[in-house]
């Protein structure tokens, strides 16, 4: 059956399928959105209206077998579970990161019926509730780096080796009041002297913002590492501009 993206999570999902540096964008919106899942709440079983379930309610979620092993399947929307469910069924809307949570430990295929899909085994469930949360920081918003990015504007002006610079804000899960700006760095793709680049950059902040706690993230769009896809989802702050030609 042609696949059709039905909202922004399958989008993401098949452009990761198609650019695996779009793979961040996916997993960020697989957590954020709503996603379908086979099963009911105790005392809800025939509610047909939309409800919220309470803490500590009893949630029976219907499995899948793959292999011999159970799995189970969630559904990044109604066309995507039809294709999976040939009979009426009951089914739950649930946020993707408290789904995950909630079947901490079970593995997880995403439309296990569809052309686009994804699997995930208990590990890797786990390693994406855990990782850091980056995020976009606006100018002038509360917690935007703005003396350490005036620092390296005026710091890349002076390497000519420097394309390209971003910040994002990451919170790390075992320290969630911490967020820390993390800077990605495009660079030359030769003749950069990273150790150098490094030792003007702490010199530069110790300088200017003693104090202020931030990463360096290389990026390099041909392989894709670490904060890379986060990176590369905002506004640059730095760009170099282009050399004007001489008039003759």
């Amino acid at each position: 059956m042609l696949f059709i993206p039905e909202n922004e999570l399958e989008k993401a999902l098949v452009r990761a399928v198609n650019e695996p540096h779009a793979a961040p964008d996916f997993y960020r919106l697989l957590l954020s959105s709503d996603l379908l899942v086979l099963g009911s709440v105790e005392g809800h079983e025939s509610d047909t209206e939309v409800f919220n379930a309470e803490a500590g309610s009893n949630v029976k979620l219907v499995a899948g077998v793959k292999d011999g092993g159970q799995y189970l399947p969630v559904f990044s929307s109604l066309a995507r579970m039809q294709e999976y469910v040939k009979q009426e069924s009951k089914y739950l809307s649930v946020n993707g990161r408290a789904l995950l949570d909630l079947t901490r430990g079970a593995p997880v295929i995403l439309n296990p019926a569809s052309e686009y899909g994804k699997e995930l085994t208990a590990d890797q469930v786990r390693q994406l509730l855990d990782a850091p949360q980056a995020r976009a920081l606006a100018v002038g918003e509360a917690g935007y780096p703005a003396a350490l990015v005036d620092m390296l504007t005026g710091l890349f002006a002076g390497r000519p080796e420097i394309e390209t610079a971003w910040v994002i804000q990451v919170t790390f899960a075992d320290q969630p009041q911490l967020p820390r700006p993390v800077v990605g760095i495009e660079a030359a793709r030769t003749g950069t002297d990273w150790p150098s680049l490094m030792r003007a950059i702490e010199a530069a902040a110790e300088k200017s913002v003693p104090g202020e706690l931030f990463d360096i993230q290389p990026v390099d769009r041909r392989n894709p590492t670490g904060f890379t896809g986060s990176l590369l989802q905002v506004e640059p702050f730095y760009r170099r501009a282009a050399a004007v030609p001489a008039f003759n």
